[in-house]
């Protein structure tokens, strides 16, 4: 029988042919035995296996099912599964990102291992979702224990869960960052290899799509990838924790009498730029890009930064202080965004993050800037910008 690494090599180059996005994504884990490893895993960068694994994959299911286990490698790291656990319940993450992709490895025509996660019922959600389902789906002493391991942090992954839980077993470890022993995650090295997946993940896209070989149902797949679609609560607590988990509510603003506002710890956001088109189309919007920016400025009451609002062009650009917010829109006339950006520039600010409330219709650079921008849209039918993260808003 010819050894492992003959067998992943054959396997990729069928896939090249036959499976060419998938195929392009397998060239980019470099293939590396590791006796400890029982299975196959990825961290990002190395395809991780047991000789007698794929040994047992290739005997059982030929080619097909080697490849279908590949597949299930590189979409872990292109839906970023390795990166995004965060604090939530180990073993129940793993087994919602194994939902999702065997799904995929499914639809595909590919072979899975007997006995694994997949429930047709899943089909078309992401690994938050699941999660969040088979959370629910736990007994309630059971979801308390995970619901704690989420919020500490400092679940066992190597402690088996004695609750009942879904028929199936894992093909894989997947979570990167809990090999760090020291409990802390490596956020920056995080944050930069989801970054190298999100790009390979597009360029693989686009060079199937001109082909013509992106597989259906994958386009998306791959755009939920690129602009995950969040609430902006959420991804801006993605940017900054508090340093604390218990919050109460103060007392509404009297300017803002439908507006309660978080108290969270005492950290906060420091050289953010808090942007809010002006342009015409939004206007009807007045009122919840002011309550929305409140809610981001007080939420974290050590909050540095500064307010802007542009239309064709800046109307307004001034640190922010929190005891005399601009209440009142400037601008009103068409949309284009890059005379902010510039004026950024011209300044010599380097924000830690821009906040953008918008409904993204408009001009943008053509580069990103080399600062994180979160999109706060208005709806999910709005224009979805070239760059950066995106977050929708709950109208009233």
């Amino acid at each position: 029988m010819p050894d492992s690494y003959y067998l992943i090599s054959k396997a990729r180059a069928r896939m090249l042919m036959k499976y060419p996005f998938f195929g392009t994504l397998a060239l980019f884990l470099q293939p590396r035995e590791d006796p400890s490893t029982p299975t196959m895993r990825t961290e990002g960068f190395d395809l991780i296996y047991h000789d007698d694994f794929v040994q047992g994959l290739a005997n059982t299911g030929g080619m097909p099912l080697l490849m279908g286990a590949l597949v299930h490698e590189v979409m872990h790291a292109a839906l970023q599964h390795i990166w995004r656990r965060g604090t939530r319940d180990k073993e129940l993450w793993d087994m919602a990102c194994d939902y999702v992709v065997n799904q995929i490895v499914k639809e595909q025509g590919l072979q899975l291992p007997p006995g694994v996660f997949l429930s047709d019922r899943f089909k078309g959600m992401s690994a938050d979702a699941v999660y969040n389902i088979l959370l629910q789906e736990l007994p309630p002493e059971s979801q308390g224990e995970a619901g704690n391991a989420s919020q500490s942090g400092q679940g066992n992954p190597d402690k088996p869960r004695q609750d009942k839980k879904p028929e199936g077993r894992l093909l894989d470890d997947h979570s990167k960052w809990d090999k760090n022993k020291s409990g802390q995650d490596e956020s920056t090295d995080s944050n930069a290899d989801a970054s190298t997946w999100k790009m390979r993940t597009a360029q693989a896209a686009q060079d199937s799509q001109q082909r013509g070989h992106l597989p259906a149902g994958m386009i998306q797949v791959i755009e939920n990838i690129l602009y995950p679609k969040l609430d902006w609560k959420q991804a801006l607590a993605s940017f900054v924790q508090p340093t604390r988990s218990d919050y109460t509510f103060i007392p509404p603003d009297r300017r803002f009498d439908y507006v309660f506002l978080p108290e969270f710890g005492s950290e906060g956001l420091e050289e953010v730029v808090v942007a809010i088109d002006t342009s015409g189309s939004v206007w009807r919007f007045y009122k919840q890009f002011i309550s929305e920016m409140v809610n981001i400025v007080y939420s974290y009451p050590e909050f540095k930064g500064y307010i802007a609002h542009c239309d064709t062009a800046v109307q307004l650009f001034q640190e922010l202080d929190t005891d005399n917010i601009p209440m009142n829109f400037k601008g009103c006339g068409g949309t284009n965004f890059r005379p902010l950006f510039q004026e950024i520039e011209k300044r010599g600010i380097t924000p830690s993050l821009m906040v953008f409330l918008t409904d993204g219709d408009a001009t943008l650079p053509e580069e990103p800037p080399n600062y994180p921008v979160l999109w706060v849209l208005t709806g999910e039918n709005c224009p979805v910008p070239h760059f950066g993260s995106v977050a929708y808003m709950y109208l009233f």
